[in-house]
């Protein structure tokens, strides 16, 4: 499908180490412009000392990127060099780079258009905190401000949009796997311990986690015989069809990327009710938005579904995303931002 809007050039902006919630939609993001004919570069503010996994992910879908050095100068003389038409920043480092990239060439007459996504759902704290509030007190600096949430756009003080998280639904083959999975950081906001203790009460089933982080160490000393640990994975691509049921047991959230990749392969997902969950999710219709401590008794009651029930839940699951999480349906919005 060709876009009606002409081709830009389009920056995406990053700050980053690892691949999680943000490098993902970022990735969705890029495939998704490409998909419409818009010409797209991600680029890394700084280069660190491990290989980045999103790059791999980037060469398969052949997609361009460029590391900077750290500073604001090279972004800065990156930007005189080529002129893009549109910078996207995702995340507070990247965005209030930017920020600054736009005020340094406020008297050049310069047409590039400033676009932020605001991803984080947690409530900072630390040194992280004062960066949060730089960021949101900002965002006026920014033509266009998007939040993944209601309860992050509540947090910023200027005109800020939702546009929903996507992925790329073109020929997404629906799960048949067996797996009770977590996929995710394991860190305080995803509470992966709530994960852990529902293998401790269900022994009967198997459970799997996806993913690494600073609770690592202390989740494999307490996990049971029944909970396998697979580590940080690249790429979900090859897994999701071995997974069955998706648990999010977060904290915090925003609209999680995960529950998409695996609503779009028709895995439902068993949530808490954080971010926008119950926007993505309607209850018992195609997953289901329930309390920490009624974790058990949703995993339970998925596994005495019948058949038939569990292939309607399935196929809802799938078509929820379609129809509304998908990147041919939301990147017309971003492409309208992009142009004006």
């Amino acid at each position: 499908m060709k876009s009606q809007i002409k081709s830009l050039r389009i920056w995406l902006i990053v700050d980053s180490k690892d691949i999680g919630g943000i490098e993902s939609h970022i990735l969705q993001l890029a495939k998704g412009l490409t998909l419409h004919h818009q010409h797209v570069s991600v680029v890394f503010l700084c280069r660190y000392h491990k290989t980045h996994p999103l790059t791999h992910l980037l060469n398969h879908a052949k997609i361009d990127y460029h590391f900077l050095s750290g500073s604001i100068r090279s972004l800065l003389q990156l930007t005189l060099q080529h002129r893009p038409s549109v910078i996207h920043s995702h995340g507070y480092k990247a965005a209030i780079y930017c920020r600054l990239i736009r005020l340094i060439l406020f008297c050049t007459q310069c047409n590039i258009r400033f676009i932020n996504t605001f991803h984080a759902g947690e409530i900072p704290t630390g040194k992280v905190k004062l960066y949060d509030a730089i960021d949101r007190w900002s965002a006026c600096l920014n033509h266009t401000n998007f939040a993944v949430s209601d309860d992050i756009k509540q947090r910023i003080p200027f005109k800020t949009n939702i546009i929903n998280n996507f992925i790329n639904t073109d020929h997404l083959p629906l799960s048949h796997g067996k797996q009770i999975a977590f996929v995710g950081r394991l860190n305080h906001e995803k509470a992966p311990e709530r994960f852990v203790e529902l293998a401790l009460c269900l022994p009967q089933f198997n459970f799997h986690i996806y993913g690494d982080g600073p609770l690592a160490f202390t989740l494999r000393q307490r996990a049971p015989l029944n909970l396998k640990f697979h580590g940080q994975k690249q790429s979900m691509d090859n897994i999701w069809s071995h997974i069955g049921l998706l648990v999010i047991c977060s904290r915090y959230e925003g609209l999680p990327m995960v529950a998409l990749e695996a609503m779009g392969h028709g895995i439902p997902v068993i949530a808490t009710a954080v971010g926008n969950i119950h926007q993505l999710i309607k209850h018992n219709i195609n997953g289901w938005i329930i309390e920490p401590q009624s974790l058990a008794a949703a995993v339970l009651h998925w596994s005495q579904l019948q058949k038939s029930q569990r292939d309607k839940i399935q196929k809802m699951a799938q078509n929820t995303i379609i129809q509304s999480y998908s990147s041919r349906a939301v990147i017309p919005e971003l492409l309208t931002a992009y142009s004006h």
